[in-house]
């Protein structure tokens, strides 16, 4: 019974870090969609977060049902609250991507102002570094990784602002209504970037039992940060490497020894 509950968990843990890596390769294809105006890739994306939507509907059963029937305790039901807790804002992700392929799918064939969606590119790789980052703190059970979000976040909000003031620079001429759908989808982006901060925090729960912000974890030392971690369970620590490779399916993703 035991054996079971275990291999549950760690299908649970698995399936978080899955929807993780599908999310953020969608996010991906939707932002090149948009600065590509490729209809099909939008249509695509928008058909893979409703997938990833039932995905996330199916691990939130499983994950309340496991409290119901099992009633785990200490780790294993921080794990399952850790996967309650991401699963949500890995919701709220799905959508955001689901609506810059919308924006994609209405900008298409539209004389989009080129600087806009330059700063869309620039904005979606500032991104991408703060998902990589959070998913590979989830894998390596890595504080100081975490620590590091909001640092990685604090650019996202700042290019963020930059569309207004691009935006006040343009004349009639400029399809202004095109212009506002592409700062949306910017909106979009800064929103994705803060649920994954939003998720480190809750991994700190997950690592250390407590309730600590990362932007308090950052000053510590390593050894301070080392004397945090509380004993995980084998649901945390079992099949790591199929964790890792489906990390791997991020780009920017690089785990230890893969260099």
């Amino acid at each position: 019974m035991r054996d079971t509950f275990n291999r549950e968990l760690t299908e649970m843990r698995q399936e978080l870090v899955s929807i993780y890596a599908n999310i953020d390769l969608a996010l991906h294809d939707a932002v090149d969609a948009l600065a590509a105006g490729n209809r099909e890739k939008a249509q695509e994306v928008r058909e893979l977060t409703r997938e990833l939507d039932r995905r996330c509907a199916a691990l939130e059963d499983k994950a309340f049902s496991m409290i119901v029937t099992q009633q785990p305790v200490a780790s294993d039901l921080r794990l399952i609250q850790f996967a309650i807790y991401a699963n949500f804002n890995l919701e709220r992700m799905s959508n955001h991507v689901r609506n810059i392929a919308k924006t994609a799918l209405r900008c298409a064939g539209r004389q989009v102002p080129g600087q806009l969606l330059d700063l869309l590119a620039s904005e979606g790789h500032l991104v991408y570094r703060v998902l990589s980052s959070c998913v590979m703190a989830i894998v390596e059970e890595d504080l100081r990784l975490a620590t590091s979000l909001p640092t990685l976040d604090e650019p996202v909000d700042d290019l963020y602002k930059q569309f207004f003031r691009t935006l006040a620079t343009f004349g009639p001429e400029d399809d202004m209504d095109a212009a506002s759908r592409v700062i949306m989808a910017s909106r979009m982006l800064e929103r994705i970037s803060d649920n994954a901060v939003e998720v480190g925090e809750r991994l700190v729960v997950l690592l250390t039992g407590e309730h600590v912000s990362l932007d308090d974890l950052a000053e510590l030392g390593d050894e301070e940060l080392a004397r945090l971690y509380v004993t995980r369970g084998v649901g945390l620590r079992h099949g790591k490497r199929v964790d890792e490779k489906l990390a791997r399916q991020i780009p920017e993703v690089t785990i230890e020894g893969d260099k």
